[in-house]
């Protein structure tokens, strides 16, 4: 059910994020808390200085670059990983499950820690802890990197 209002949520997300792709995947329902203390993330040092909002803002706000959101965004590329592949940053976890070895999220106000856990994310020892590489920095809309899904 939740594909359904991702599906019919994508055209307003297109508009919020000032016409420009990639349109951003991510809602509320697509995370869950998760306890990545246990885990080795990769610290992204990137900063969306002219962004009003960050990723403490409410209502989504930082997702809705036409209010002042973010638009700087980190390209990281997993290895690792069977079929698929998780994303997430502290405490919480992405979802989604991520086909591709690559996905962009963007970088927040202050820079934060992200890391990936592969195929089975329930996992209590993380032994599906995968290895991050920034592969780029670019902003919304610049078409540096066609075809990465934005989280």
């Amino acid at each position: 059910m939740f594909r359904i209002f991702d599906i019919l949520l994508w055209p307003f997300m297109w508009v919020l994020g000032g016409f420009v792709f990639p349109v951003q995947e991510t809602h509320a329902w697509h995370v869950r808390k998760y306890n990545w203390k246990k885990v080795k993330g990769l610290v992204i040092k990137g900063k969306d200085k002219r962004a009003k909002f960050g990723h403490e803002a409410p209502f989504g706000l930082f997702h809705m670059p036409i209010f002042g959101g973010l638009t700087k965004y980190v390209v990281l590329e997993a290895s690792g990983f069977n079929q698929y592949w998780n994303v997430g940053w502290q405490g919480f976890i992405h979802k989604l499950p991520i086909k591709q070895n690559r996905i962009a999220l963007l970088v927040g106000k202050n820079g934060f820690i992200a890391y990936g856990l592969g195929d089975n994310i329930s996992s209590p020892e993380c032994k599906n802890n995968l290895r991050l590489k920034v592969v780029g920095f670019g902003e919304l809309g610049d078409n540096k990197y066609n075809g990465i899904r934005l989280f």
